[in-house]
């Protein structure tokens, strides 16, 4: 059913095996494992150094971990859908092989990005629109399931094994909120979209071209795609280096980001105001500077998005941290030091932006 409901031909037939639990771990932890060129703990340590990470954490390793828990998965370099033996055959089996189906059929008809190497707003651009489409067949799939079978899917569904329910109470909020969010924001973005918009949304989507460029405009509805520039000074510290991260954040990962700790509330008024951002992370050793400069559409965005950075820094930095936020107009400047020392530096950097209006120490 799945072409009929996704309204698009399978233009190869794509395979799927069952195959054991420990085949089936192994091939996702390659499949999500960092790229050479990244380094999995380095990328992750500003999100370790905001406290929205546990020590020793990073994301490749958690979502990798957390997806081995999965009864099935499309495998992009294969071009198969792999099944977890011991997941068996029922109603929610199927609907996920459904929904993996749903990425194999965009792969083949529009290409596919590799997801290891995004980050930033883009990333979270496409991770909602690739995985809305899929959950919003799969839903459809559901709907269609007699009350026997959806019985039996809500059973499956529900059930899980102390294994897995130990992996997901392990795994950092951050990252489980990473993996769900965007597709929520995706269907609920494609709602009533007939396929023929969706499918020009996919054009290119290797190249992420002819994808909303900002998740703004997937999140916000009406929101003003307008951008003003934002020119965030370089991180001049030395020793440090720039890591290989894109320089946004964007509306999704920064809603992400604050509601680990703030009221959502509070969150959601300091994102809708949101209008371009810049992020620029450096590296140590073991140390990491975080700068992220915000523009708002007013001068009361940037105070609303200072406010909730306050709360995430007041409440996760670690005692011998630096932490510093100034407001300028509709702008706003967030400063997190693991090591304290750099903040001679950093206020020679920074110290005309506006008005300080959080500092840690002294």
């Amino acid at each position: 059913p799945v072409s009929r409901l996704r309204e698009l031909e399978f233009l190869d037939p794509v395979p799927v095996q069952i195959v054991d639990d420990d085949n089936y771990r192994r091939r996702i932890n390659e499949l999500t494992a960092a790229p050479l060129e990244i380094a999995p703990d380095v990328q992750s340590s500003w999100l370790r150094l905001l406290g929205v990470l546990p020590d020793g954490a990073n994301t490749y390793a958690s979502t990798s971990r957390l997806l081995q828990t999965t009864v099935a998965f499309y495998d992009r370099e294969e071009q198969r859908i792999l099944v977890r033996e011991e997941a068996g055959a029922d109603p929610y089996v199927e609907s996920v092989v459904v929904h993996e189906l749903v990425h194999a059929l965009q792969h083949q008809h529009f290409g596919m990005a590799d997801t290891r190497f995004l980050d930033g707003d883009l990333g979270y651009v496409h991770a909602a629109m690739v995985e809305g489409d899929a959950e919003r067949v799969t839903r459809r799939f559901i709907g269609e399931l007699s009350l026997s079978d959806e019985f039996a899917y809500e059973e499956s569904r529900l059930g899980a094994t102390e294994d897995r329910i130990a992996i997901v109470d392990s795994t950092p909020s951050y990252v489980l909120v990473s993996l769900a969010q965007p597709a929520e924001d995706g269907v609920r973005f494609l709602q009533g979209v007939d396929y023929t918009t969706v499918n020009a949304y996919f054009a290119d989507l290797a190249g992420l071209s002819s994808l909303p460029q900002s998740s703004e405009e997937i999140i916000i509805a009406g929101a003003d795609l307008e951008r003003p520039d934002v020119a965030l000074a370089p991180l001049m510290v030395l020793p440090y280096q720039p890591i290989a991260a894109e320089g946004t954040l964007g509306v999704g990962r920064l809603r992400t980001l604050l509601r680990q700790v703030v009221d959502f509330a509070a969150v959601d008024r300091a994102v809708t105001g949101w209008a371009n951002d810049q992020l620029d992370i450096r590296v140590a050793g073991d140390d990491v500077i975080f700068a992220y400069l915000f523009a708002g559409d007013t001068d009361a965005d940037a105070v609303e998005l200072a406010e909730a950075f306050y709360v995430l820094l007041d409440a996760n930095l670690a005692p011998d941290a630096y932490g510093s936020i100034r407001v300028d107009g509709n702008s706003a400047l967030v400063l997190a030091a693991s090591d304290d020392s750099v903040r001679v530096r950093l206020v020679e950097l920074f110290g005309d932006f506006g008005e300080e209006v959080y500092t840690t120490g002294p």
